[in-house]
């Protein structure tokens, strides 16, 4: 969608400049001698690579033509480096632009950039951001079974309330939710709780208590009951 808003600018089709232009990830309007990446690897034989800034366009991806296409002042290079929750604002008036980006808010993703490569995504972010795209093409129904593996990991504690809320917002639609996760706050969100344990490792693996998180709590044998206790303070 911001390929095309640039595509469709006056200077773009001035300069027949297209949407496929402002894509890195193919030939066209890309910088290709980093082809699109802004960095250059150097082989150092017996040393491990060594990555640098692409000295074409100094980091900036694309083609110096594509960098001179603006909207409201920012170039294709300087869009990709706001993060979502710049995004946002900056595409106020772009109603199709900020429904897209508007679940990667609701999961907690404000703060990553809209160029960001997937790679540095922790597990937890890049879970996030398969579920982000899950809401972007509405919820799901009964036939659907979503499965999380930590899906709190690199996530800020102002943020969990918002990702249980759409969690939440999945089971209502009729999808089921697995969860496998340490986080207190979210395991006393959950319907139904399946403590393994007693520990780990050795000490570890077998069902210790299964249930409502009352239940759990009311367990003394579960290390997890008596943490949700003292976090809860019940």
């Amino acid at each position: 969608a911001i390929r095309d808003l640039f595509g469709s600018t006056r200077e773009a089709r001035r300069a027949g400049i297209t949407t496929r232009d402002f894509s890195f990830n193919v030939d066209g309007g890309r910088c290709e001698q980093c082809q699109g990446a802004g960095m250059e690897v150097i082989d150092m034989q017996f040393l491990a690579d060594v990555e640098v800034v692409c000295s074409v366009c100094d980091g900036k991806r694309f083609q110096r033509r594509v960098l001179n296409i603006e909207y409201k002042g920012k170039n294709i290079n300087a869009v990709l480096d706001l993060t979502v929750e710049e995004a946002l604002a900056f595409f106020a008036d772009q109603r199709k632009i900020r429904r897209l980006l508007q679940p990667l808010a609701d999961v907690g993703l404000r703060y990553i950039r809209l160029g960001q490569n997937t790679a540095t995504l922790s597990g937890g972010e890049a879970q996030r951001l398969k579920l982000a795209s899950f809401l972007t093409g509405g919820i799901a129904n009964a036939r659907t079974v979503f499965l999380f593996d930590e899906p709190t990991t690199g996530l800020h504690s102002a943020d969990l309330e918002t990702l249980v809320n759409v969690l939440h917002s999945l089971v209502d639609s009729g999808a089921s939710v697995i969860v496998i996760e340490h986080n207190l706050d979210l395991i006393g969100q959950a319907d139904h709780v399946i403590d393994l344990g007693p520990e780990g490792g050795d000490v570890g693996g077998r069902v210790v208590a299964e249930g409502p998180v009352e239940r759990i709590m009311k367990c003394s044998e579960s290390l997890t009951g008596q943490w949700l206790l003292k976090r809860f303070k019940i």
